[in-house]
């Protein structure tokens, strides 16, 4: 059985490992989320939309944002011209580098995700 209470812990939880992660490195969760799933080889929109649950609209601002801090690009596919690739670019590269392991403190509801 699930204690609901501890749900609403969780999701407290998130939001302030994000305020950190905002704080820290300009990124929200989504962003860093994106950023990550790049560096993974995800590489085409559907593909990223599927993998971060989020809506294609929700995505396509996101990528938006990354795009206007030059932490990505996107370019006809290579291999289907009708598809759009979105790959990091050496600055974003560089930031998902320096805070794939930041000193961010994990609130302790979520201590099991950074083990």
């Amino acid at each position: 059985m699930i204690d609901l209470c501890s749900i609403r812990k969780v999701q407290n939880a998130i939001r302030e490992l994000e305020d950190r992660l905002v704080a820290e490195t300009g990124l929200s969760l989504n962003d860093a989320m994106c950023l990550c799933a790049l560096a993974k080889g995800i590489s085409d929109p559907g593909s990223l939309a599927k993998a971060l649950t989020l809506s294609p609209s929700r995505l396509s601002r996101i990528l938006d944002a990354l795009e206007g801090r030059g932490l990505i690009s996107r370019r006809l596919s290579e291999e289907d011209r009708r598809g759009i690739e979105v790959r990091l670019t050496k600055k974003g590269g560089a930031v998902l580098e320096k805070y794939h392991c930041a000193e961010i403190d994990v609130p302790a509801e979520l201590a099991f995700a950074s083990k």
